[in-house]
């Protein structure tokens, strides 16, 4: 990892950890609220309520190069109250994803079982939410990726720069967070920064709403879930949706949308 992709990382743990321990009522843990400048626990209390240095915590948040056991960081994360899907990002975030290969081309076959899905929407993308391939009921149902350039085909892109997606999609702020927490996921699991950095340091340029969005630090898993599409009639269809990694070529993820059963033609 490059020195600045480091400090990327750092600040991830610092934005991390101070925002989930500004969350807490210090109350709940036995302490005074009077005499505080700021919400939430202080440093102090949170390393003596995980057993820990205060000096070893104040280095962890500030990302420093500091030895650490996975025992110590899921006191914290106790501490903290992290949910599951927060204490893997956060475990990522200090140990570092899985050795992986980078993605690299889409397998033939991937896009053939794509095409096969319809009349099922179906895509391809990477973790980082790249765009890649899409079958011709997804271009029609979910939105016509080839309308747009290269560059901003990307999923986390769209909710934020384009009118036209935006317009598409029923509830858009909920799905706009909930495409940020899970973007923010695969960021921690990967091991290319860059292919993430671009997609942030891009949407912090264009977007406020992004910006706004990004620092709330939510996190979230993106296996499966629900989404409603509005088509240029007004007309809101229901979906669900899994993510398949590709096991072939790691990095890659065929994406399925299944309308609800009442409003299949």
């Amino acid at each position: 990892m490059t020195g600045s992709h480091t400090r990327e990382r750092n600040e991830d743990i610092k934005n991390f950890l101070t925002h989930h321990r500004s969350r807490l009522n210090p109350e709940d843990y036995g302490f005074t609220l009077q005499q505080r400048r700021v919400k939430g626990l202080r440093r102090e209390e949170v390393a003596q309520l995980a057993a820990v240095s205060v000096s070893w915590y104040t280095w962890l948040e500030q990302g420093r190069d500091i030895s650490i056991s996975p025992a110590a960081l899921k006191r914290i994360g106790n501490v903290l109250q992290l949910s599951t899907t927060e204490q893997d990002y956060l475990d990522r975030l200090i140990f570092g994803a899985k050795n992986a290969p980078k993605p690299g081309a889409i397998p033939h076959e991937v896009k053939v079982m794509a095409d096969a899905l319809a009349p099922h929407p179906a895509f391809i993308r990477r973790a980082n939410m790249d765009i890649l391939y899409w079958n011709e009921a997804a271009r029609s149902q979910i939105f016509d990726w080839s309308t747009i350039p290269e560059d901003d085909r990307n999923s986390l892109k769209l909710m934020f720069i384009s009118d036209d997606y935006k317009q598409k999609i029923h509830h858009w702020e909920l799905a706009a967070q909930h495409t940020i927490a899970a973007f923010r996921t695969y960021y921690a699991a990967s091991n290319y920064a860059e292919d993430f950095g671009r997609v942030i340091d891009d949407l912090t340029a264009r977007s406020e709403a992004f910006r706004e969005m990004w620092h709330r630090q939510d996190v979230s898993k993106f296996g499966t879930g629900n989404k409603a599409i509005i088509d240029s009639q007004g007309k809101i269809s229901h979906y669900t949706y899994s993510a398949l990694e590709v096991e072939s070529a790691p990095g890659i993820f065929l994406i399925f949308y299944l309308c609800r059963a009442s409003e299949q033609p």
